[in-house]
């Protein structure tokens, strides 16, 4: 692992996370590069944005990265997500059917949502997580970054209303 390029796409997708948090979303963002580390795609969480409960940031990526997985996953290129939070339940499996082989996220999901270690440490999922590495928290410094975003949403007065909106439109 190279830290320092871990380190440079951690914080790129902190900025898509900050973006998300300024369209008045959840605060999550993900960056997908190749091999050669150049970025593929980027995304971030637009849930509320778009009314849409698939728009998580790693679903938002890996749609814009397009023909390039299906190009990575021909010719067995290694793609790593740069993820700000643990994946969910969807977002796993969208990096399990992407081929990614490497994901590194800040924080890990204590809300019960982030699933990633959970389909991980699953026996009926050894096989397809072998081919996968996963580095959580690596970093103490953004892992703070993120949670201040996330404690800047969850204190956002009009939390409850998106919510409620959400709810409303779906």
């Amino acid at each position: 692992m190279d830290i320092n390029k871990d380190r440079y796409f951690l914080k790129l997708a902190l900025v898509e996370a900050e973006k998300s948090l300024y369209e008045n979303t959840y605060p999550v963002g993900a960056i997908i590069v190749d091999d050669n580390q150049n970025i593929i795609a980027s995304g971030r969480n637009k849930v509320h944005t778009h009314q849409d409960a698939t728009t998580h940031a790693e679903i938002d990526a890996i749609r814009n990265a397009g023909k390039s997985i299906f190009k990575a996953k021909v010719n067995r290129e290694k793609l790593t997500m740069y993820t700000t939070l643990e994946p969910c339940p969807m977002c796993t499996g969208g990096i399990l059917f992407a081929k990614i082989k490497k994901v590194v996220w800040l924080l890990n999901d204590d809300m019960g949502f982030g699933s990633f270690n959970k389909f991980k440490d699953a026996e009926i999922f050894d096989r397809k997580f072998s081919e996968i590495e996963s580095i959580e928290e690596p970093y103490d410094d953004l892992k703070k970054k993120q949670k201040e975003l996330m404690n800047k949403w969850f204190a956002n007065p009009n939390y409850i209303t998106n919510l409620r909106k959400a709810i409303v439109h779906q």
